[in-house]
């Protein structure tokens, strides 16, 4: 199942003054690893029941062993189903608590972790929530047309067969067969009346064609931006994005006949093709903080981050994937935070508190490979620090 906005907003609102919420993130394989996965889990649910154990974990009261173990009945079952662990991507969630038990197989890396708290432990899941790396991938052929609307990590067909052809047979079936009387030639190049020179009267179709596809896309598309990836085969694809009226496709496509692609395979040959670009925005992205931090917009303290974000004055975050878990409160009264150099029984994430208000208050959330400062946690602010 993969973890939507939905699925986020129902998590983030969570806080159980006397109950734990447990929070596993491991790292998984897609195949031939069930054995190794299987043990990664068995050592998470006996991390946490460690920390069920430890008065500090919690607001109220520490559990014991049996306790515990009864509170992860569910991990358990997880853990003894044979099925589950055939059928993995590359990362799993588990959310634990009262009356709860979600589980997420999703295509996120991530690196082994058990949070044990009054609330859930969100934020490295949040690359699914991702908005800024959204494209369309167009799959076409002269047998099928298929449209989808893609992610970094999910893709998700469109229904389009109400505004173009299914395919070039039935392109041709919806012309009107008198426009054919007007092509001239005999053997020699042909002429369409109003479309210019083509070689022969084939030529001319599979461009009635594109034309007929573009046409019904541009009814849906017409005040999108996002960037689109063809796929099809060169010939194809250069007619199409000849007399495609849609501004944003990339000059990369996907080569070779997509019609036995399924739309996971899709979305892999298809992210191969976008990642440069969107790498290419986030380094727009990198250089923006450093202009706005010369502007005193941008911040890399966490004193100045947090508040900042539950306030609704983060415009965009960047969090780098190593960012440990930093232990604090923060303070209602005066606007600020306390730092824990070692966890306290009221202790929370503040990088976890700083991900999910700034996404809340329709911020951005970034998860990037180097920090952009020394600092693991930075932040473009929509107003001057002072």
């Amino acid at each position: 199942m993969l973890f939507n906005e939905n699925n986020f907003k129902t998590l983030s609102k969570i806080s159980i003054a006397d109950s734990p919420c447990v929070s596993i993130f491991i790292p998984t394989h897609r195949d031939g690893h069930v054995q190794e996965d299987q043990i990664r889990f068995k050592n998470a649910i006996a991390e946490a029941i460690k920390k069920l154990q430890q008065g500090n974990n919690l607001t109220k009261k520490e559990l014991s062993e049996k306790e515990a173990k009864g509170f992860l009945t569910s991990a358990y079952d997880l853990l003894e189903n044979k099925d589950f662990w055939l059928h993995l991507s590359d990362g799993l969630a588990v959310f634990i608590g009262q009356d709860r038990f979600e589980y997420y197989t999703l295509p996120i890396n991530f690196d082994p972790l058990v949070y044990v708290n009054n609330h859930y432990y969100l934020h490295p899941v949040m690359p699914m929530l991702k908005k800024d790396d959204r494209f369309f991938l167009l799959a076409l052929s002269q047998g099928k047309v298929r449209f989808f609307e893609g992610h970094a990590h999910s893709i998700t067909p469109v229904k389009i067969n109400d505004l173009v052809p299914a395919n070039f047979e039935a392109a041709m079936a919806l012309e009107d067969p008198e426009k054919s009387l007007q092509m001239h030639g005999s053997g020699k190049a042909a002429v369409h009346h109003g479309h210019g020179t083509y070689k022969d009267e084939k030529d001319w179709q599979v461009e009635q064609f594109c034309r007929m596809v573009d046409n019904g896309l541009m009814e849906m598309l017409h005040d999108e931006n996002a960037p689109m990836i063809i796929a099809g085969v060169d010939e194809l694809v250069a007619v199409y994005k000849n007399i495609s009226n849609y501004k944003h496709i990339v000059d990369a496509h996907v080569g070779g006949n997509p019609d036995n692609d399924d739309p996971a395979l899709l979305h892999e040959k298809g992210w191969a093709k976008m990642q440069p670009y969107f790498n290419e925005k986030r380094e727009e992205k990198k250089e923006r903080f450093n202009a706005a931090f010369a502007e005193n917009k941008a911040s890399s303290d966490l004193l100045d981050i947090v508040p900042a974000a539950i306030n609704g004055k983060v415009d965009t975050l960047f969090l780098d994937k190593k960012t440990p878990v930093i232990w604090g409160n923060y303070l209602e009264s005066n606007n600020t935070i306390d730092i824990h150099e070692k966890r306290k029984p009221q202790s929370i994430c503040l990088v976890n508190l700083a991900a999910i208000k700034t996404f809340e208050q329709g911020g951005e959330v970034n998860q990037i490979d180097a920090p952009i400062s020394k600092s693991q946690v930075n932040a473009i602010l929509r107003y001057e620090k002072y």
